[in-house]
């Protein structure tokens, strides 16, 4: 596959870690739609970047690297979103392995997470904008026996949902009493835990058996769907979206497939297939829709190299239908920086948030303003 160079330079700021710029990155915009730039700012070294969250009504990111169990606040200008000032956290010592971050609706202002390694769920207070105060763990809940390896973190009411990936569960637990919890039996490797948004059945990716696991909260009854193989393997990215189920596949160590699919109520899933040469054989890892709904229906995806070398780190916007049912478009936007193993996606109200696995990295794609632009035609994907 065809690479190009791209080249960065640094910044400083006077408070936190070095940032880092490019500009605009290669990109197939859909019609009317301004080119997007990609400025890169370097985090705090760490081996593994991983999730990101926004705190509401704070101009602040929080960050999580699992390799050294670092929590990274990340201050935006409240106007324009840039990064102004970083700064890493310890969050226990360096082997908890600080994950998955979730934000509380229960708790406003509070962020839940996750610690792989010491086997616990944190209830954490960022303390505000000033990057140089240190978060508060606010309380711990331990994974019950014989849950281990917490990984995703989600809140529903008083219910946490988890995927226990050391153990392979999925753990539902009661966060205002943690001795009220239930342990479901997983396929390896369970990463992503979803709420549908019309049934209210929970959903698990399971990355190792490519197969979604289906969970009746009601009545603790679980099954599992099968991901045809011709449309892909190793589902990974799970999110609730309009009106249905959304699941990114990966794909294998050879190749990806740039395939996505919509599950709708019923436990059926709908597939599409991305077209753009770019993105065409794309290992797609995350899936997200922007906050608030948006006036036209689309999704973003992001490809990631970070089990195949022979694919870009990318992010493609994808434009529907109104009713979801088919892709009319897509812009595609090449990562400045190759083989970073591209991880989360985060979008903001004027921007879109990446975080690279192992470049210590955070990406912010950005516009003139955020577009709302004309249809293009069906088929159309330039």
């Amino acid at each position: 596959m065809d690479r190009r160079t791209f080249h960065r330079s640094l910044l400083f700021t006077t408070i936190a870690a070095p940032l880092v710029s490019a500009g605009s990155a290669q990109a197939r915009p859909v019609r009317g739609v301004p080119r997007r730039s990609v400025v890169e700012y370097g985090l705090p070294l760490a081996e593994q970047t991983h999730e990101l969250v926004k705190v509401p009504g704070l101009p602040l990111v929080l960050v999580s690297q699992m390799s050294n169990s670092h929590l990274v606040k990340v201050r935006l200008d409240p106007a324009t979103e840039q990064v102004v000032a970083t700064r890493a956290h310890p969050v226990g010592g360096e082997q908890a392995m600080l994950h998955g971050l979730a934000l509380s609706h229960r708790y406003p202002g509070l962020v839940w997470a996750t610690q792989q390694g010491d086997n616990r769920l944190l209830l954490i207070d960022p303390n505000g904008t000033d990057v140089d105060a240190p978060p508060r763990v606010l309380s711990t809940i331990d994974v019950p026996a014989p849950g281990r390896g917490p990984h995703y973190i989600g809140e529903y009411g008083d219910q946490l949902w988890v995927s226990l990936k050391d153990s392979n569960h999925v753990l539902e637990v009661d966060h205002t009493d943690p001795s009220r919890f239930h342990l479901y039996e997983a396929h390896p490797n369970p990463i992503f835990v979803a709420q549908h948004p019309v049934s209210g059945e929970f959903y698990a990716s399971q990355d190792d058996s490519s197969q979604i696991l289906r969970i009746n909260a009601h009545t603790q009854q679980a099954g599992q769907l099968h991901i045809p193989p011709e449309h892909g393997r190793t589902p990974v990215g799970l999110i609730a979206g309009p009106t249905a189920l959304w699941v990114a596949l990966l794909g294998t160590q050879d190749q990806g497939t740039g395939t996505f699919g919509r599950i709708d109520a019923n436990g059926e899933t709908t597939w599409f297939r991305l077209r753009s040469s770019e993105v065409a054989d794309a290992g797609l890892l995350h899936i997200a829709f922007e906050p608030g709904g948006n006036s036209r229906p689309s999704a973003w995806l992001l490809g990631s190299s970070i089990i195949c070398d022979d694919v870009y780190d990318v992010v493609v916007r994808v434009i529907f239908d109104a009713g979801y049912n088919e892709v009319l478009g897509e812009e595609v936007t090449v990562l400045p920086t190759q083989h970073c193993k591209a991880h989360r996606l985060l979008p903001l109200s004027r921007s879109l948030m990446v975080t690279e696995l192992t470049s210590s990295t955070l990406a912010q794609l950005t516009t003139t303003s955020w577009d709302r632009p004309t249809d293009p035609a069906p088929g159309d994907p330039s």
